[in-house]
């Protein structure tokens, strides 16, 4: 999914996107929230970091 196309979803700038990408912003609740409904998963699933991992070792 792109950065414009979850700002499209969200509502959000794709600017900030961009930002909580890059660490530079820390998203409030609700726009995890935001996040997490417009990429179909669950709130928890956000900081599931293992699955993150597991796909850098292969």
């Amino acid at each position: 999914m792109t950065q414009e196309s979850l700002a499209e979803l969200t509502g959000l700038s794709v600017e900030f996107i961009s930002y909580i990408e890059r660490g530079i912003h820390a998203p409030s609740f609700d726009t995890l929230e935001k996040l997490s409904e417009a990429l179909k998963v669950s709130f928890s699933e956000l900081f599931n970091f293992e699955q993150d991992r597991d796909k850098i070792d292969e």
